[in-house]
């Protein structure tokens, strides 16, 4: 009888213990999972539009004449960081990055730099590039390179450089971020908007160092304000988002940029 009532109450004890065990069994499998709130932005920037037909200067061209060109060839880009300020619903968020130094802009794929962003829809979002001057001359923040055409087929170099602090403004609206998958902020630099309102004559009549018409804020200087303002003003926002294929979504800008590498960074910071 005895091993009868120890029997028993072994396998009330065994009972106990598997329905205990199912019970933490269901509690932890149906936990919630943490959810992600931030993805990765990745921010670059590249040149468009490289070619640009001048104003002649005179109403028609001469006969056997060709339409006065500037094409870029090639720039590079010393950014000192990017920055972004945002809306969501009724939160204002401001982030940076870090440097991004010998930024080819003409790659095919664009240098970019890392920062983390709270997932959600953005209804507004501006990206500035911002340019520090190079006390050394070192790092220019902005130089490009091409050729200007004349009307009479003559081929001249010209070199465009900017050692001065520089803000370029972007924007884009109602945008996207998901959880699942990360963004591009990629700035455009149209490079026909910085020659808006240079002509053939003021290229020819620029001076020349070495056969080269430099200009930069010690050479053709009324040249080099001109297009520095213009600058400040030519860029836009190519927004991609690789969840679920990619979509873009551009914006324009209305006005008028550490240590790192040219390739890619990891480093950012949030500021809610």
């Amino acid at each position: 009888m005895k091993n009868s009532n120890k029997s028993i109450k072994v396998k009330a004890l065994f009972i106990l213990l598997m329905v205990v065990l199912a019970g933490y069994s269901c509690k932890k499998g149906n936990s919630p999972q943490p959810s992600t709130k931030a993805s990765q932005v990745a921010f670059g920037v590249k040149a468009v539009n490289s070619s640009t037909i001048l104003a002649a200067s005179t109403s028609k061209l001469a006969v056997n004449s060709v339409a006065p060109v500037i094409q870029f060839t090639a720039g590079v880009a010393n950014i000192a960081q990017f920055k972004l300020e945002a809306r969501k619903a009724n939160t204002s968020i401001e982030i940076t990055t870090r440097n991004l130094m010998g930024v080819d802009l003409f790659a095919l794929t664009p240098s970019v730099v890392f920062a983390n962003l709270d997932t959600g829809t953005y209804k507004e979002i501006e990206v500035r590039v911002e340019f520090v001057q190079s006390a050394d001359n070192s790092a220019i923040p902005l130089t490009l390179k091409g050729t200007f055409t004349a009307a009479d087929g003559s081929v001249i170099p010209v070199e465009f450089d900017v050692n001065e602090n520089l803000t370029i403004k972007a924007e884009a609206s109602n945008v996207v971020l998901h959880n699942t998958g990360n963004l591009s902020s990629i700035v455009q630099l149209h490079l026909d908007k910085i020659v808006a309102g240079i002509t053939a004559a003021d290229l020819n009549a620029a001076a020349k160092t070495g056969g080269v018409i430099i200009i930069s804020n010690t050479s053709n200087i009324s040249l080099f304000n001109k297009i520095k303002f213009n600058v400040e003003g030519c860029g836009d926002t190519q927004v991609n988002d690789d969840h679920d294929g990619h979509h873009d979504n551009d914006g324009n800008g209305d006005d008028g940029g550490n240590s790192g590498s040219g390739g890619s960074g990891n480093d950012g910071s949030n500021h809610q």
